[in-house]
């Protein structure tokens, strides 16, 4: 996998001049596969909000509620997501987002220090500013500015465990690979309760290289989409 591949948990291309501070939201959210078969879900939905919306963050369209968070977005940060599945689902999705390299480290910098925990923290803040800088040194960017647009969509969700204080779920995105033909991807993360907020817990050796896995036409059908009250 390479910066222009898979970088993160988010299948992307790099374009010069994305900008993740600027949310717009929208009604309508991304195309999601069909709704799986009772129980293909083996750890049940998230009772995602009546309420979900969709913001643009670096190219990726993110759900956003009022209810299950986030509640806080300033600075490019996204904090404040409700203690249970839905919040920890969107948590999810907007913390990865915010920990690619293509966002700039007045982004990723912050998330990673505060919103992603574990033994392998520290390392994967070396792999993301080392991946930003391979990135920025043949754009041009100056240091500090995002650097490309993030081809990735959402297309559904499949929690595999959940607790009160840890949750195991996946995320099936989809983007274009070298040759412009869609990919779906499926990646594994968890996310801990750190008693105030979901908090990623950094995967193997500070990379998702072992966490996303290429998602066949069956194993799509097993994800649940991203609609409001579902």
């Amino acid at each position: 996998m390479t910066a222009a591949a898979v970088v993160g948990a988010v299948t992307v291309a790099v374009v010069v001049g994305a900008d993740p501070n600027q949310p717009v939201i929208s009604p309508a959210g991304p195309g999601t596969p069909a709704r799986p078969d009772a129980g293909a879900a083996t750890a049940g939905p998230a009772d995602l909000p009546s309420d979900l919306g969709w913001a643009n963050v670096a190219g990726v369209s993110v759900p956003v509620s009022s209810q299950s968070g986030p509640r806080l977005t300033s600075e490019g940060q996204a904090r404040g997501f409700t203690h249970d599945r839905a919040g920890a689902v969107l948590a999810a999705v907007h913390i990865v987002v915010r920990v690619t390299p293509q966002v700039g480290p007045t982004v990723f910098g912050p998330t990673l220090r505060t919103q992603v925990v574990g033994t392998d923290a520290a390392a994967m803040r070396v792999q993301v500013a080392q991946a930003y800088d391979e990135l920025r040194a043949p754009s041009g960017v100056a240091y500090g500015q995002p650097i490309g647009h993030l081809y990735a969509t959402l297309r559904g969700y499949r929690i595999l465990s959940y607790t009160d204080d840890e949750v195991t779920l996946f995320l099936l995105t989809e983007a274009p690979d070298v040759s412009g033909t869609p990919v779906a991807a499926s990646t594994e993360l968890r996310l801990r309760w750190t008693g105030a907020d979901w908090a990623l817990v950094a995967p193997a050796g500070g990379t998702f290289d072992q966490a996303v896995t290429a998602a066949s036409p069956a194993e799509v059908t097993t994800f649940l989409p991203f609609i409001a009250g579902g």
